[in-house]
């Protein structure tokens, strides 16, 4: 196991089954200012969990025993786990959207650059540890009750529906801008700093998931609404408290 004794600095969990890439990895961190912290399995990883929450997950895809799909949608039913990044050797589209539908915050794939895995990194980080100051405030809009700072929103009844990171990050873009028409671009630019491929799916994604959670048809949606030729639009009045 390597570690960064540096308490300050964000302590990464790097999941993956081969010994190299978890070295390589770890160096690549470490000399970065980073905590690293291996596993080289789901239990291995459950383990480390039980003992310190990391700042985030790499978390490989082609695991032995149960993979990072399976793993990434056991780690998303705790609303207080960390963001997840998935490491995947597969290039297919269908795969990076099965990740980021099980609530990944970010998919990378292997072989991958030092400075694109950093920049990747970085951008889940900050939007995780900077929260913007509206982010402390509890906001009303239609039925629902949205707290940022707890990743949750209540409905009329007060039940919880945990929200992963991203979806947390697009929920706020949109409730800052309500009734502003939001390009792909701009929202990849709000939640993800632009460390996006090009045609980057996540937004459309993270979308629909947002739209289940809310009870917004998806096929008439009442709350975000798609703007055609440019893309969504938040309708709902928002309030703050």
């Amino acid at each position: 196991m390597n570690t960064n004794s540096l308490s300050a600095s964000p302590n990464i969990l790097i999941v993956d089954d081969n010994e190299d890439i978890r070295e390589l990895v770890s160096k690549l961190l470490m000399s970065e200012g980073y905590g690293a912290t291996v596993a080289a399995d789901g239990d291995d990883m459950m383990a480390h969990l039980a003992e310190h929450k990391p700042d985030l997950i790499l978390l490989d895809v082609m695991l032995p025993k149960r993979d990072g799909f399976e793993l990434c949608r056991q780690l998303r039913m705790d609303p207080d786990m960390p963001p997840i990044i998935m490491l995947t050797a597969k290039d297919g589209e269908i795969d990076r959207v099965v990740g980021l539908e099980l609530g990944a915050d970010d998919y990378i794939v292997k072989p991958f650059g030092g400075r694109e895995l950093i920049a990747r990194i970085k951008a889940v980080l900050r939007r995780t540890r900077s929260e913007p100051a509206q982010a402390a405030n509890t906001l009303h809009f239609a039925s629902w009750r949205f707290v940022p700072a707890h990743m949750e929103i209540y409905d009329e009844q007060s039940i919880a529906t945990p929200l992963s990171t991203s979806e947390t990050a697009l929920l706020l873009a949109f409730v800052q801008n309500p009734g502003v028409p939001l390009s792909r671009d701009r929202l990849l630019d709000l939640t993800k700093g632009r460390n996006s491929a090009p045609f980057d799916r996540s937004i459309d994604i993270h979308v629909s998931r947002l739209r289940r959670k809310l009870g917004d048809n998806g096929k008439n949606p009442e709350i975000i609404k798609t703007a055609w030729g440019t893309g969504y639009i938040f309708t709902c009045t928002v309030e703050k408290s």
